[in-house]
């Protein structure tokens, strides 16, 4: 249990060169797999109160790494989308974080490479067959 929480702490550290916090790189990745979001249901997504999602699409945006549009179905609303410059800035830290990973496992051999994604795969499915009623963190 220990290293899968060193493991996470050490996910979250800003890589050189990296910009993006933690908060907003989740933003960021929720957008880009969920398309464009009224604030409220980014922080659905999120797993945040929306006054936090809130500031963090504020300080986005005013980055230019999301797009404000107005929401289809409500035009007193809006949603936020990814631009080309959060997805650029998207793609560099996910590439970052791949490469930590990448350098890391280097050494191991092959069998012990298949093991470990068979044994992520078969926690990440457990952990997301949880019931609603257990809190996430």
């Amino acid at each position: 249990m220990n290293a899968l929480l060193g493991l996470g702490r050490l996910m979250r550290q800003r890589g050189q060169g990296e910009t993006l916090d933690t908060g907003s790189f989740w933003l960021l990745k929720t957008l880009a797999t969920s398309g464009p979001l009224r604030v409220t249901d980014l922080a659905v997504c999120a797993n945040l109160d929306a006054s936090t999602v809130s500031r963090h699409v504020t300080q986005l945006h005013n980055a230019g790494l999301i797009e404000r549009t107005p929401d289809p179905v409500d035009g007193r609303a809006h949603r936020v989308k990814l631009s080309d410059a959060g997805a650029a800035r998207l793609d560099a830290a996910l590439r970052s974080r791949r490469a930590l990973l990448e350098r890391s496992l280097e050494s191991w051999d092959s069998r012990d490479l298949e093991e470990l994604d068979r044994l992520l795969t078969r926690f990440a499915a457990d952990v997301e067959a949880l019931p609603p009623t257990v809190e996430r963190a």
